[in-house]
């Protein structure tokens, strides 16, 4: 697996096996602004550290794509976009059946890709709630309330 970054807050994992077009894809990534980690097979997808979107091919040298994304699915809920050269009607249910949040087909352009990743990581967006801790402040978002040194604060 190849990692390239730089300074981002959201990591893709872009599993490609082309290495021309994923190196051109990572590329383009990177002058967007996202962290990118390569893998060119389903084992170094599924074994990649966990990212905030995943780009998926579907025509794989190791396993089916589809597998891949099920496997993904079953243990979180990142995004998976599935970029792949399958363009048929079945083929684009089956990968949304098996847990892909969005589908493009092969050839694309690199603004509407765009445009879909930043669609499935707003969908994917946490939100706000749970405790947050900074310094001696700890906020309760869910319950409305605020401590310092575990003393009450009024709002």
């Amino acid at each position: 697996m190849t990692r390239c970054t730089t300074m981002v807050s959201m990591r893709i994992l872009l599993v490609e096996d082309d290495h021309r077009f994923a190196r051109a894809l990572g590329a383009a990534l990177l002058r967007a602004g996202y962290a990118v980690d390569h893998a060119p097979t389903a084992q170094a997808a599924l074994a990649a550290p966990a990212a905030d979107l995943v780009l998926l091919d579907l025509g794989l040298p190791d396993a089916d794509g589809t597998e891949v994304c099920r496997q993904l699915r079953e243990r979180s809920d990142v995004g998976i976009i599935v970029l792949t050269a399958r363009g048929e009607e079945h083929e684009r249910v089956t990968g949304l059946r098996c847990g892909a949040d969005d589908y493009v087909v092969k050839p694309f352009g690199f603004p509407e890709l765009q445009a879909r990743i930043e669609a499935v990581l707003r969908r994917a967006r946490p939100r706000p709630g749970g405790v947050h801790v900074v310094g001696r402040l700890r906020i309760d978002l869910d319950q409305y309330r605020a401590y310092v040194d575990g003393e009450p604060v009024t709002l």
